[in-house]
């Protein structure tokens, strides 16, 4: 079911990156136990998780259709909720991952029509193999009263619960539609909404397919990411750690509260000591991701627990306590230690400068893995001053005024 991926190279070793010398942060011991699954907390016996139709009944399906674009079932994806962002974001999200030379399908969920902001919309039009939902979610106040989505400082509220209508329903023998469902689930947040979207998309593709799941807000690209995942592996999965130095689960005070809330203090003994798997950022095989994503909608159905980023607390635990362990279509689960897979996550390196951490060139603005490649995709770049201010203040205005200009002849 998994491989420990150990870390066996020295402190004060040296990589040469474009000609200057880093020295990564790396550790001289086998870390192959950091990710040993919980025997406290252990979930025993077969894993099967419902689909997230389970209210409705066995004959309900997805009759959502997407607002832009179409799904080609035999590409690979890259999927993600991205909704409220300005017109930067976008394109620095699309644009460095097609520069990398990705030609799959990339995915979004985004705000409804008259919440996008300017320019949004026409330039994800314009976007070859870009499959946009754009639906109106049926929000409340926090007294439980029915509102559209909220902004507040000028940014989508992402505490307002909501529900999810009309993406599930009936069609007759010929496919077309002929009854759809109100959600019949209570108000939940937009971070535990999107697990439902990536299900629904990911009833488009191969099982052979991978699939990316990944912030977009803060995530950008630097070489393909699929270019080198290992095919037709019957169901492989992969998670992504935290740097293991800076965080584990009960040093977080926000991964220690959603653990609390939703599985109770003994669950949080039990993991507190555990390294932290991000939500954020996962990718595998489509037949796994379709059951990885039916164990993240069921976990919101089992909790009921109505915080922002709760579901961290759900990817570590359905881990953690081999849940997904007995999973008929996820053969095999590869949890990469930070910086050594394919997607690096920095939101724990904020500790120091990533210049500093040793992973960072300020020159170029490159980000390497700890072995001094770069780095395929780049996710939380904003918890560095440096970083964040180049992509914002340089590369956001660089590409939107080239798009612009373009978009303008």
């Amino acid at each position: 079911m998994r491989r420990f991926i150990p870390s066996l190279l020295l402190w004060g070793t040296l990589a040469i990156v474009n000609g200057k010398e880093f020295k990564p942060i790396i550790r001289t011991e086998s870390t192959s136990e950091l990710f040993e699954r919980s025997k406290k907390i252990e979930v025993i016996g077969p894993t099967i998780f419902p689909k997230p139709t389970r209210y409705l009944n066995e004959s309900a399906v997805v009759v959502v259709e997407p607002a832009i674009g179409r799904h080609r079932p035999d590409k690979d994806v890259v999927m993600a909720y991205a909704e409220g962002y300005g017109l930067p974001y976008y394109i620095c999200f699309i644009d460095t991952l097609r520069q990398t030379g990705f030609d799959g399908d990339i995915v979004l969920a985004i705000a409804d029509y008259n919440l996008l902001e300017a320019h949004v919309l026409d330039y994800l039009k314009e976007q070859d193999n870009v499959v946009v939902y754009i639906h109106e979610l049926r929000c409340f106040t926090s007294k439980g009263e029915h509102s559209p989505r909220i902004k507040k400082n000028g940014q989508l509220d992402i505490f307002q619960m909501c529900q999810l209508h009309d993406v599930y329903g009936w069609k007759d023998e010929d496919g077309n539609v002929i009854e759809k469902a109100e959600d019949k689930r209570i108000g939940r947040v937009v971070a535990t909404l999107r697990y439902e979207w990536y299900w629904i998309w990911a009833q488009e593709y191969n099982p052979d397919s991978w699939i990316m799941l990944i912030d977009a807000r803060d995530s950008y690209f630097q070489t393909d990411p699929f270019a080198d995942v290992p095919r037709n592996q019957g169901g492989l999965l992969y998670f992504f750690g935290e740097n293991t130095e800076a965080t584990r689960l009960g040093k977080s005070t926000k991964n220690a509260n959603w653990l609390r809330r939703s599985y109770g203090e003994g669950t949080l003994q039990a993991l507190q000591e555990k390294p932290t798997i991000c939500s954020g950022s996962t990718m595998g095989e489509q037949v796994a991701i379709e059951t990885y994503l039916r164990a993240m909608v069921n976990e919101w159905d089992e909790t009921d627990i109505k915080m922002t980023g709760a579901d961290q607390g759900f990817h570590n635990y359905i881990y953690y306590s081999s849940k997904l362990a007995s999973a008929e279509t996820i053969k095999r689960l590869v949890v990469w230690e930070q910086g050594k897979g394919i997607i690096n996550n920095l939101g724990a390196l904020r500790t120091k400068k990533f210049e500093e951490w040793g992973f960072y060139d300020t020159e170029t603005s490159d980000v390497y893995n700890w072995d001094g490649r770069l780095s395929p995709v780049v996710h939380q770049y904003d918890r560095d001053n440096h970083l964040h201010n180049h992509i914002v203040r340089e590369r956001f205005k660089d590409m939107k005024n080239e798009w612009m200009k373009n978009h303008n002849k």
